[in-house]
């Protein structure tokens, strides 16, 4: 018995080893939004090749998965890698919230569309992407879903906001909301708002063990040019 529990710890760290190396993660990253930029390219793609608002937000959103594809294949290694639950599914759990505003599943609550916030919520959509697609363009080699760390980027579009990813999807995401309104998409979108705020701070967390100089960027740089800043006295 002692035998095959010594080879079970053994397979299981030599898998979680596989799992966690920085060339299987990038794979695994790229194919999985490659088969995602697939499916929705195959499903209803005629809809989109018009001059319509609708089909420039459905383009700008593939284009920001293909960014990521990319981004996936020429990252750097991380310095941290991302360790447990929080570090690893939390991530993926926090992206996949946006989502369940517009899905349609069992049980599903009635939402309606706020029709007098239209051009609000579209210029929300457009414009949250376009941040998220400008941030992922700037971090381009340090790019990561996971909780892990590489070189920080604290230049272009990170000298106007420290997570212009967090904070363009929390904008496409209150455009959705206003195109799915409902109580039940209210209290996602707060989680959602919530999930990416603690994210963030761990992320900054982690970042500052290992690199000294991205404390002074934290109380210089908010999360919109000085509001929502950290100081220096508040982090030490």
């Amino acid at each position: 018995m002692k035998i095959i529990k010594n080879k079970s710890i053994l397979i299981f760290k030599r898998l979680r080893n596989i799992i966690f190396n920085d060339r299987f993660g990038s794979c695994f990253g790229a194919i999985f939004f490659t088969v995602w930029i697939g499916q929705r390219l195959y499903f209803n793609y005629t809809e989109h090749f018009t001059f319509t608002i609708d089909a420039l937000t459905w383009w700008l959103i593939t284009l920001q998965f293909c960014i990521f594809v990319i981004a996936y294949f020429t990252r750097c290694k991380a310095r941290e890698k991302a360790q447990g639950f929080i570090d690893v599914v939390f991530p993926f759990i926090c992206a996949g919230l946006p989502f369940v505003l517009i899905m349609d599943y069992p049980f599903r609550p009635t939402t309606y569309n706020i029709v007098r916030l239209k051009h609000l919520s579209t210029v929300l959509v457009i414009g949250g992407t376009l941040v998220v697609v400008s941030g992922v363009v700037f971090l381009r080699k340090s790019f990561s879903v996971l909780t892990e760390v590489r070189r920080p980027v604290l230049t272009g579009i990170y000298g106007v906001t420290k997570h212009p990813m967090y904070l363009g999807s929390m904008a496409t995401a209150l455009g959705t909301l206003f195109q799915n309104f409902g109580l039940w998409n209210c209290f996602i979108f707060v989680a959602f708002c919530i999930c990416q705020v603690y994210r963030a701070t761990r992320e900054e967390n982690k970042i500052m063990k290992t690199y000294s100089d991205y404390r002074d960027y934290m109380g210089q740089v908010g999360w919109l040019w000085k509001f929502g800043k950290r100081r220096i006295a508040q982090i030490e």
